[in-house]
């Protein structure tokens, strides 16, 4: 019974430790996290320019099949 007891509070005591451990892994995956938001808003931006050249592009062969 007493080894039973022991192994509830070990449980009980690893329950209320998760929120420290689950910080701890937050912090240390935010840090990562903040280098990649720059990279992704210039990998937006470029997205964006590559959409609007391959729109141009379009527009311009269509524009010059129309013509012949």
């Amino acid at each position: 019974m007493e080894n039973y007891l022991q192994y509830l509070n070990q449980f009980i005591a690893a329950i209320h430790d998760l929120p420290d451990r689950l910080a701890g892994v937050l912090a240390s995956i935010q840090d990562p996290i903040r280098s990649l938001r720059n990279t992704l808003v210039a990998t937006n931006i470029l997205l964006g320019m590559l959409v609007v050249t391959s729109v141009a592009n379009v527009y311009m062969l269509w524009r010059n099949g129309r013509k012949k």
